[in-house]
């Protein structure tokens, strides 16, 4: 290894037990000639009982091992509540380990924000350790995983990462939850909203209380193209009306999304515009009788506002999402 990079992973491990950030906060030092696992990134505090871990902005392939999300937690006065433990068992296993750096407190609970695999894979890897801990999700989310999506997601990312999650099992959550509770744990507030049809049909935002902050899955994914794999999933007009509510929601000041850098209620008013742009700009060419395929030069060019988002390359699929929606809007 280069001495240049030996000094930077020397200082990455140094302060990636406790490192304080603010919901601006930008990864420590440069990162990007180091394997963009879990293990390389630092554990970042938003709050005062909140951590996370800023996943890398690449699809899952072998080099990540899948790993791509936000996994979170809570700190509480019984112990760690997670939310969304990563893609694989492996990258659960490795945010445990960064969490021992602030606490020897147990895990008390686990959070699954929505169905798809790069949130509900890591389950197994907080299940090994605390096997009485309850792991929390939407019923839809439960419901789906049950009848066969669980496998679905587990077989696309072990293709993708070339084997990576060989050893991982599925654990599906076990506590069923449909919006609009509230729980305490550990003397922390969380209030659980279910925004309806939106990133998924699974989706849960949680609020902690306490710290002004919410997670908010990848309804919100900031300056990310939106994940195109699941086209029966994706609501752009639920998506914006979902990110409205969180934003006027005065209780809130940080928002946690599931990829991308922590936000504040500007950056994810500038989601909203995006969703709306990319609604409107399709259905303009829509009422031109273009199909999608025929549009999506015209829709890139009036989109470049965001062309420096992640994977702004994906747009074409996206737009294709879009049109569905479009479409079904007007029949």
């Amino acid at each position: 290894m280069h001495k240049a990079n030996l000094v930077k992973l020397a200082l990455l491990l140094l302060f990636n037990s406790f490192f304080h950030s603010s919901a601006s906060a930008q990864f420590l030092g440069g990162l990007t000639d180091l394997p963009p696992t879990i293990e390389n990134y630092p554990l970042q505090r938003l709050s005062e009982r909140v951590y996370v871990v800023i996943g890398p902005h690449d699809w899952p392939n072998k080099k990540t091992k899948g790993f791509m999300n936000n996994p979170a937690a809570i700190l509480t006065d019984a112990g760690f509540v997670i939310v969304d433990p990563g893609s694989s068992a492996d990258v659960g296993r490795g945010f445990l380990e960064k969490l021992k750096c602030i606490s020897t407190k147990p895990v008390v609970a686990v959070f699954n924000t929505h169905l798809h695999g790069d949130h509900f894979l890591g389950n197994q890897g907080i299940r090994d350790a605390y096997p009485n801990a309850p792991i929390y999700a939407h019923q839809r989310t439960i419901d789906r995983l049950r009848s066969g999506e669980a496998q679905e997601w587990h077989d696309r990312f072990n293709g993708m990462t070339q084997g990576a999650l060989a050893n991982t099992r599925i654990a599906i959550p076990d506590k069923a939850l449909k919006g609009g509770e509230t729980m305490k744990i550990g003397g922390v507030t969380l209030k659980i909203h279910h925004p309806g049809h939106a990133h998924s049909d699974t989706d849960l935002m949680i609020e902690v209380v306490e710290d002004k902050l919410m997670f908010m899955g990848d309804i919100s994914m900031n300056k990310f193209m939106p994940y195109s794999a699941m086209p029966q999933d994706a609501s752009f007009k639920g998506t914006a009306s979902a990110l409205r509510a969180a934003i006027d929601n005065t209780s809130v000041e940080t928002y946690v999304p599931g990829h991308g850098y922590p936000e504040d209620k500007k950056s994810m008013a500038i989601q909203i515009n995006f969703t709306e742009d990319l609604l409107a700009s399709v259905k303009k060419y829509y009422l031109q009788g273009m199909q999608a395929h025929e549009m999506t030069a015209r829709v890139e060019k009036d989109m470049e506002a965001y062309r420096t988002w992640d994977h702004f390359d994906e747009l074409g699929k996206v737009i294709a999402h879009a049109y569905v929606e479009v479409e079904d809007e007007h029949f």
